[in-house]
């Protein structure tokens, strides 16, 4: 395999997760968040302070509970991990180097023509002048980029750790699976995970929608709640399939308005995907985590469309949150299309009837968690002394 320049680390993160069936949190924010965090500073005397750059530099006795990361010592041992340093740290400085460069040949011709010993100070100046701007620059990156996301990422791994206990307390539900995509096609296939019951099934079939009281799953970044209103836009193959599936590839002025096609949707604590191949096709691994209570979508409108640069097929699709539900995770599955279905389940009208179904808190509540959490190495540090402090 072609060797990483750096984010080695975090690739053999994901594989290891992937083989050992270890949930998996992304907890960084998004690039552009980032950028718009260092503009916001720019105007703000703290955010040039040396002191969190220097602080971070200088090597910390470990205590009975934590054990710091000599940065020194970690460069000595593996000068490659200098690398995304250097990288992000120069670009300051080569103004400074070459404005010096420039002027000490501009000082050059000017003693061989006469010049006066000023210049020579004026050059040194700027030069000067230039580094300590270049320094204060880096400081403004470093506590926008590094320190400032540790506490980003600090604040991930206590929800994560919140998310794992949840799981363990039966209170949310996790699956995996992977599945091959075609694109071209708008096709996509499960390769890893049983059939759903009804996948020989002709997909628009007049009886589809009723076969085994299968409803699919959506999930969601935010609750659908009885009354809500929500609009989506779909485009990805999957969901592609699954509205076809409902509407049995009725258009909307064909619906039966008195029984509208419904879905159910849950609210996803956590996903991540990563892109894979199997057996040469395009393929996803898919790693999902999400709240046991759900609530169905019955389905008021529905556009066809086009996405404006490849032209693909997209839909939007109005729902309004109807009952709540309780998934039942041993008639829970995949369907060859690559999204989950939930077998005979039972709607409830009430949140208390949903409460007195939940799964009881399990006696490992207070059950130690070991986590990893893979970072770039100026971060290390920075949250090893977070977590101390939110984890105490």
């Amino acid at each position: 395999s072609q060797e990483l320049l750096y984010g080695a680390d975090f690739v053999a993160a994901i594989d290891a997760c992937q083989r050992l069936d270890i949930p998996l949190f992304l907890g960084d924010e998004y690039a552009q968040e980032t950028k718009e965090r260092v503009v916001q500073q720019l105007f703000r005397a703290a955010a040039y302070s040396p002191t969190p750059l220097i602080r971070s530099l200088v090597p910390k006795t470990s205590s009975d509970i934590t054990r710091r990361i000599n940065v020194w010592e970690t460069f000595a041992n593996d000068p490659q991990k200098l690398t995304p340093l250097i990288v992000a740290s120069s670009p300051p400085f080569l103004v400074p180097f070459a404005l010096a460069i420039i002027d000490n040949g501009q000082a050059a011709f000017n003693d061989m023509i006469g010049g006066m010993f000023q210049d020579k100070l004026l050059a040194i100046g700027e030069t000067a002048l230039a580094i300590s701007l270049s320094f204060l620059v880096s400081c403004l990156l470093f506590n926008t980029v590094i320190a400032e996301r540790d506490e980003i990422l600090a604040d991930s791994t206590v929800r994560a750790s919140n998310i794992v206990r949840l799981l363990k307390e039966k209170k949310l539900v996790r699956k995996r699976w992977t599945f091959t995509v075609d694109a071209s096609e708008d096709m996509a296939s499960v390769v890893d995970m049983p059939k759903s019951k009804n996948a020989d099934t002709e997909e628009c079939s007049d009886n589809f929608e009723n076969e085994m009281n299968e409803i699919p799953l959506f999930t969601l970044k935010n609750a659908l709640k009885p009354g809500m209103v929500r609009n989506l836009n779909l485009f990805e193959p999957r969901w592609l399939k699954m509205i076809d599936r409902v509407t049995n590839c009725r258009s909307y002025v064909e619906w039966d308005t008195n029984n509208p096609p419904q879905f159910g949707c849950v609210h996803c604590t956590n996903k991540f995907y990563s892109a894979i191949s199997i057996d040469g096709s395009e393929a996803r691994y898919a790693d999902i985590i999400f709240e046991r209570v759900g609530a169905l979508a019955t389905m008021v409108a529905l556009e066809e469309g086009r996405r404006p640069v490849s032209g693909d097929r997209k839909v939007n699709v109005a729902i309004v949150g109807s009952d709540y539900f309780v998934v039942d995770e041993s008639k829970l599955s995949i369907t060859d299309d690559g999204y989950m279905v939930a077998r005979d389940m039972s709607p409830m009208t009430s949140f208390e009837n949903i409460e007195n179904a939940e799964v009881s808190i399990s006696n490992g509540q207070n059950e130690k968690l070991k986590m990893i959490v893979v970072v770039g190495l100026l971060h290390g540090n920075g949250i090893v002394n977070l977590l101390s402090d939110k984890f105490k």
